[in-house]
């Protein structure tokens, strides 16, 4: 088996974040997307507290924009690191898994690479909806 390198992979990923702020709803863009690695950024508690239970993943919510909670992902450790310098630990995890995993109990907006020209949000209805139109 040949491996893909990291860069071609998350290079995809952010090629298709580009056609979705174009083409929201691009087949071709979610599929890829949805396809990805993300990566799930972990304050100093959170990693602490997800160390004690590797049964379960804390998601990190953040208010974005005020008055709205947000869980933040990033295709790659650049812009994870360029819009939190101090975070220093994260979770890599196909995106799908993330969305098949969702949590149904509260409003969370998905918020992938905040900060950057081609950062896109997701409502909690379009991220368990995500699965159901990339069907492989």
């Amino acid at each position: 088996m040949i491996a893909i390198p990291e860069e071609v992979l998350t290079a995809a990923a952010q090629d298709a974040l580009r056609d979705l702020s174009r083409h929201r709803y691009d087949p071709s863009a979610l599929d890829t997307l949805i396809a990805s690695d993300v990566l799930v950024p972990l304050p100093a508690d959170i990693a602490m507290r997800d160390a004690q239970d590797t049964g379960a993943m804390t998601l990190p919510v953040l208010e974005y924009p005020p008055g709205t909670q947000a869980v933040v992902v990033f295709t790659c450790e650049e812009r994870l690191s360029d819009a939190f310098p101090e975070i220093q630990c994260y979770r890599q995890l196909q995106l799908e898994v993330l969305a098949a995993n969702w949590p149904t109990d509260t409003d969370l907006i998905l918020a992938i690479d905040l900060g950057h020209t081609d950062s896109i949000t997701f409502t909690s209805a379009a991220v368990r909806s995500l699965l159901s139109h990339c069907q492989r």
